[in-house]
């Protein structure tokens, strides 16, 4: 039996004590549960209740708070994601897969994207991008299995950049060569002078114009009718170096196809006879004279006389004495460029105002201004080779004179076609240049 209890309901219970109802606990041997309740009663202090009323009030408004101050934050972040970005995407007519990423990032990558498969496999492991990057960054095998036919397969092409499809029409600029304008255009010398008929390589002048061919070889125009065959054979190359060119469009083409007259077609890396021609600014020798006095046939210039070029600098005939060994017409200086096909002299290159000095002992029979674009210059005849100095900034002799190897006869300058201070140093036997340096030791 429960035992009796205090008060009758729970509004007896003073407020100083709490009443709790429970079930006995269950004893297997005892009897079955009555469903009398027994009540447990607690007394509490009046006053530990109001500061616990109180603690529960202020522990309300903080969460309140701390909810309100959530909500914030959640509404600024959902404003920020909604907002359009800013950055241009590049726009790409392939469809491309992403290398999956565990988290975000702003760092660009060179890692190609690959071609999006017509089916892709999931996997519910994720690779680190990381490891993937680093397995597209290693070369693949190309030793083909021994047993099978193999082709590497690549995730992407890079198409190689392709030269010019056509001929061009190329300006003279001031300071211009014809190694500058080669190496500028990717071709060699020879091919500029193969192109072009009637330029002169050592007289280039601004605002002239040069066909230039979109890579080395030689440019031909059928005089009548020809064979691609007939044409590869004169050139030295295979017929099908013709008819794959893509500047030719010949691909239908065969070696026994026949070309019109006035076709015009490239022959990359083929070879020509054609010799570079040099532009003679006029040298002419006259033979010696006789005394008229006395009679005995003295003559009175035992070598004659001889006249260079024109214009303001030309002295006219003058006596052609003078001769003995070349030395280097100056004293410090660098090889700025060797004797070529397209290159009639030795350039000197040395600072503005180094003196020039005579190669030899002989007589000035140009001294000025040339009008080939050599600037200001001076040639001494030698008996019957001659040395030209020009570019020069200028010019210590006159006319006629005559000077010892050694005596300055101006200073290094960048006058005339010149692309910097240097002294263009020619040496013309009979009149015609030669390369300076089987008279010269240096």
């Amino acid at each position: 039996m429960s035992p009796t209890n205090k008060y009758h309901s729970d509004s007896d219970l003073p407020m100083e004590e709490m009443a709790v109802f429970r079930e006995p606990p269950f004893d297997p041997e005892d009897t079955s549960p009555t469903g009398v309740l027994r009540r447990e009663t607690y007394r509490t202090n009046p006053r530990l209740t109001t500061d616990r009323n109180r603690s529960n009030r202020g522990m309300l408004w903080l969460n309140r708070l701390i909810l309100g101050a959530a909500l914030l934050i959640t509404l600024i972040a959902g404003v920020i994601y909604i907002q359009p970005s800013t950055q241009t995407v590049p726009k790409s007519n392939d469809p491309a897969i992403l290398l999956p990423s565990a988290s975000p990032t702003n760092v660009a990558t060179s890692t190609p994207l690959l071609p999006l498969p017509s089916a892709v496999e999931t996997t519910d492991t994720a690779v680190p991008p990381d490891v993937v990057a680093e397995l597209l960054m290693q070369p693949g095998d190309t030793a083909p299995p021994p047993d099978r036919l193999y082709r590497q397969q690549t995730a992407y092409t890079i198409a190689p950049p392709r030269s010019r499809p056509t001929l061009i029409s190329y300006t003279i600029q001031p300071g211009d060569t014809l190694d500058k304008i080669a190496t500028r255009f990717g071709i060699s010398t020879d091919t500029i002078v193969w192109a072009n008929d009637d330029i002169y390589v050592n007289r280039l002048l601004p605002g002239d114009q040069l066909t230039i061919l979109p890579e080395s070889g030689v440019l031909h125009k059928t005089q009548s009718d020809e064979t691609i065959q007939s044409i590869a054979d004169k050139y030295k190359v295979s017929p099908y170096v013709i008819i794959d060119s893509d500047y030719n469009n010949l691909q239908r083409a065969r070696p026994d196809t026949l070309l019109p007259t006035g076709f015009k077609v490239i022959i990359p890396g083929g070879t020509s006879a054609k010799k570079a021609v040099y532009w003679n600014p006029g040298t002419t020798f006259r033979p010696a004279k006789a005394a008229v006095t006395g009679g005995s046939g003295a003559s009175i210039n035992a070598n004659g006389e001889v006249s260079f070029g024109g214009g303001p600098g030309s002295c006219g005939y003058q006596p052609n004495s003078g001769g003995g060994p070349l030395r280097v017409p100056l004293g410090s200086y660098q090889v700025k460029q060797g004797f070529y096909a397209g290159h009639s002299a030795i350039d000197l290159a040395a600072p503005t105002g180094t003196p020039v000095f005579a190669a030899a002992n002989g007589t000035v029979i140009f001294a000025g201004w040339s009008n080939w674009g050599y600037g200001y210059s001076v040639v001494l005849a030698h008996g019957n080779l001659l040395t030209l100095y020009a570019h020069m900034s200028r010019i210590n002799v006159r006319c006629g004179q005559f000077v010892n190897a050694g005596t300055p006869v101006g200073a290094v300058g960048s006058t005339g076609n010149s692309s910097g201070p240097h002294l263009h140093f020619e040496t013309r036997p009979g009149g015609e240049p030669v390369n300076p340096t089987q008279y010269l030791a240096f």
